[in-house]
């Protein structure tokens, strides 16, 4: 009975990521652009997580401190601008390009109680 649970429970989270929208809204520049950056969305979806703990233990491990793929990158990127003040929504803010699909999974978001959600100074849209 245990491993029926399990295994609906799983087969429930991975419909409801494969749900998530797969457009990109907003203004920002990942919705702007006309490059393919990422490989695959579904790919990028599943194994973000596994993805950034890598790049952490990386830079903080072994000093590894590049702007592929960092967090940094993600946010400066995904980020919407309020076309009113035209300031940055910070990406974990509700209906957001981070909060969307963790919504979706009842999961949350903690890498920004030590990132930033919005890009820092200098970082164009």
């Amino acid at each position: 009975m245990y491993r029926l649970l399990v295994l609906f429970l799983s087969i429930a989270l991975s419909v409801s990521i494969a749900q998530a929208s797969n457009d990109l809204s907003g203004n920002s520049k990942a919705a702007q652009s006309t490059e393919k950056y990422h490989d695959s969305v579904s790919v990028i979806r599943k194994m973000h997580p596994e993805f950034l703990n890598h790049k952490r233990d990386k830079t903080l491990r072994q000093g590894v401190r590049t702007e592929e793929n960092s967090l940094k990158g993600c946010v400066n990127c995904h980020a919407n601008k309020d076309e009113k003040t035209n300031q940055y929504h910070p990406v974990n803010e509700r209906d957001q390009f981070c909060s969307t699909c963790h919504q979706k999974v009842s999961v949350s978001v903690d890498c920004f109680s030590c990132h930033r959600t919005t890009p820092g100074k200098g970082a164009s849209l």
